[in-house]
């Protein structure tokens, strides 16, 4: 009885003791650990900005450049790795501290989802005409300032030019070629940011006799500039009539959508990037050592009362006017962002801080941007605000050409044509008088003059401040049954200054100087209500959209001018005459309205039609010929749909589009204008 007793308080001993290890064990198996690893493609590529994820969990993390990363996870977790364009793959973790995986390619999905006209998301294998996306990663390889730069040679049929290497310098798309003679035209496609029409003018303020304004006397940027390329998400390009054709008259040209960043649901991120670009003169025009200033003429005479470089030869010093007139260039380009979010609201915000100097002395580049994107959902309600506002300082100097009608020249064009055999640093007197070559000789007016006096003495600048936001709703009446309404704001004041100082090579009229200021002031709203209806049945799926969008335009543009100083050394148009002042104001306002629709009807994967219409009122037009209809038709059929699964062709595509689009006139460009009489070769 005693052994019995002892025998079964022993094996209770065990029991307990198994358990207790059991328990134990599991405790400490489900402990988190840290694991590392690395994410690379088939080829061994790193992975960057692949999910990684706890099953079952809200833990996750994204590889970083290398596609390494770290996450907490238990010993018996498993890990969820996924990337676009890639297969999702699963990895027990097996208490494993170090887990590296292979990403598989995943095969051509033909659901590929692009952002088409009026910010509607369609299948790339839908569309009857030519869209081209271009994602963020892409636009980041060569970042450029002016994103327009970044898009050059990754767009087929778009055309980039930037109008000179000058820091703020701008530059111009265009789309399949120019479709307008007009002179007042520039061709250039229509930007929309966050489905709001963006404005990219060119602002050159006052006129080419006050300030300098054509592009050949000196630098100006356009207003895409004003965008911070780290908050750019997606850019999708539409190149055909049909693909702009919702947008009505302002997309004759085609239409650039560009969809900024939002937050996303989990932790919230930061996110900060910095980099510095070094730049210098390559390479100059080569110039002759061997004659000095100087010519002979047709007798044989020598004189040096001339700029060429034709003649004695030279014996004393050469100086190297050209490779020492150009600076070493610099910038520096600061961004950091945060975002995060849940499952009812996101936001997205970030600040940057573009700083450049450029390669001739005095000129140089500076924005400042901030942005905020925010998005809320209350039950079937959702409302999302975009706000951003830039700052930007350009300091330039004039180039190859003076102000119209006033003499003179620009530092290009002295800087090539100074000769080898004087020092052209050599700008002042020892009393800080102005040197002049031929003093005594000529006017002031007939001199070449002196680059380092035009980007010491002279002052061209300017600076512009944009704010733009936009407030959007979307209301979920039925499943089957959407209203958008977006409300769009977007305005700028562009601020020019030109100082020609006292003493120039100028005419006689400007020897004391001449002062101007313009003012550009833009503003734009747009409003635009969409009706979405969307049926299925059986295997045909149905879309209905229509629209009304109305657009109202101000520009209002003012420049005072004046010259000659009546008092040395103060520069203030109070310090010049009223009858040496004059002031320009000029007003310009513009109206659109206009109604749109959309019926898109697709046959399973195989099939898809589309057909749009739009009626535009211009008030640029006579009363009885502002209303315009735009049509356009496109269709496509996916062949190999059609034909049995084959290893030579994974996807085929039949497209075809018509449209009919045009343009209305500038403001004004109707009007019947009278000149007094002129009196013409006498």
């Amino acid at each position: 009885m005693y052994v019995s007793r002892q025998l079964t308080d022993k094996c209770k001993r065990i029991i307990l003791s198994v358990f207790v290890l059991l328990l134990l064990s599991g405790t400490l198996y489900a402990q988190n650990i840290s694991v590392t690893g690395k994410v690379v493609d088939q080829n061994g590529q790193p992975v960057a900005g692949a999910s990684v994820l706890v099953v079952g969990t809200n833990t996750g993390a994204l590889t970083n450049p290398e596609g390494a990363f770290s996450i907490n996870a238990p010993g018996n977790a498993v890990l969820q790795f996924s990337f676009i364009g890639f297969e999702t793959l699963k990895e027990p973790v097996n208490n494993r501290r170090v887990v590296n995986v292979t990403l598989s390619e995943a095969a051509v999905s033909m659901q590929e989802v692009v952002v088409t006209a009026l910010g509607i998301k369609k299948d790339k294998k839908a569309l009857g005409y030519s869209v081209q996306d271009i994602k963020t990663d892409e636009i980041m390889k060569n970042k450029q300032t002016n994103v327009i730069n970044s898009l050059a040679g990754k767009v087929a049929g778009v055309n980039i030019t930037q109008s000179s290497g000058a820091a703020g310098a701008g530059s111009t798309i265009i789309i399949r070629g120019g479709n307008s003679a007009s002179e007042s035209r520039d061709n250039q496609p229509l930007f929309v940011v966050d489905g709001i029409i963006y404005d990219n003018a060119t602002v050159n303020g006052g006129n080419s006799g006050t300030d300098g304004v054509t592009k050949t006397a000196t630098s100006f940027g356009n207003r895409v500039m004003d965008i911070n390329p780290e908050d750019i998400e997606n850019i999708s390009i539409l190149k055909g009539a049909a693909a702009a054709a919702l947008y009505g008259s302002r997309a004759a040209d085609g239409v650039v959508l560009i969809t900024t960043k939002k937050g996303g649901e989990g932790t919230m991120k930061v996110n900060y990037t910095s980099k510095y670009t070094y730049s210098k003169v390559g390479k100059v025009p080569e110039m002759q050592s061997v004659y000095g200033r100087g010519y002979f003429n047709q007798a044989g005479a020598f004189s040096d009362f001339t700029m060429q470089s034709w003649g004695n030869q030279n014996t004393g010093t050469v100086y190297n006017n050209v490779g020492n007139f150009f600076q070493s260039g610099a910038a520096f380009d600061n961004s950091i962002s945060l975002s995060g979010g849940n499952s009812k609201n996101t936001f997205y915000m970030s600040a940057s801080n573009f700083n450049q100097k450029g390669v001739v002395p005095s000129t140089g580049y500076d924005k400042t941007t901030i942005r905020f994107n925010g998005d809320q959902k209350f039950g079937k309600l959702s409302v999302g605000i975009n706000a951003s506002y830039a700052i930007s300082n350009t300091d330039k100097t004039l180039t190859s050409a003076g102000l119209y009608g006033g003499g003179g020249n620009g530092a290009m064009t002295a800087l090539y044509l100074w000769p080898r055999s004087d020092d052209m640093k050599h700008y002042l007197n020892d009393d800080g008088t102005k040197y002049r070559m031929f003093a005594g000789l000529q006017d002031p007016s007939a001199d070449l003059e002196n680059p380092y006096w035009i980007i010491n003495k002279n002052d061209l600048n300017d600076q512009t401040k944009r704010l733009t936001g936009n407030i959007n709703t979307s209301l979920d009446v039925t499943s089957w049954f959407n209203i958008l309404f977006r409300l769009g704001y977007d305005t700028y004041n562009t601020g020019s200054y030109t100082y020609i100082a006292p003493g120039g090579a100028v005419l006689d009229l400007y020897q004391k100087g001449r002062l101007s200021k313009s003012s550009n002031n833009y503003e734009f709203i747009t409003t635009n209500l969409m009706l979405n209806f969307k049926k299925t049945f059986g295997d045909i799926d149905l879309n209905l959209l229509l629209g009304n969008t109305t657009e109202a335009t101000k520009r209002v543009n003012q420049d005072l001018w004046g010259y000659k100083f009546s008092t040395e050394g103060t520069i203030s148009f109070a310090n010049i005459v009223n009858t040496n002042k004059f002031l320009t104001d000029n007003t310009t306002k513009k109206r659109m309205a206009g109604v749109y629709g959309e019926f898109r009807a697709s046959y399973k994967n195989i099939a898809y039609l589309t057909a749009t219409g739009r009626n535009d009122w211009s008030s640029t037009l006579p009363i009885e010929n502002r209303s315009y209809f735009y049509p356009s038709v496109s269709g496509s059929l996916v062949f190999t749909e059609l034909i049995p699964k084959n290893d030579i062709l994974s996807f085929g595509k039949l497209r075809a589009s018509w449209a009919q689009v045009g343009k209305d006139a500038d403001a004004y460009a109707t009007n019947t204008y009278l000149w007094s009489p002129q009196t013409v070769n006498g």
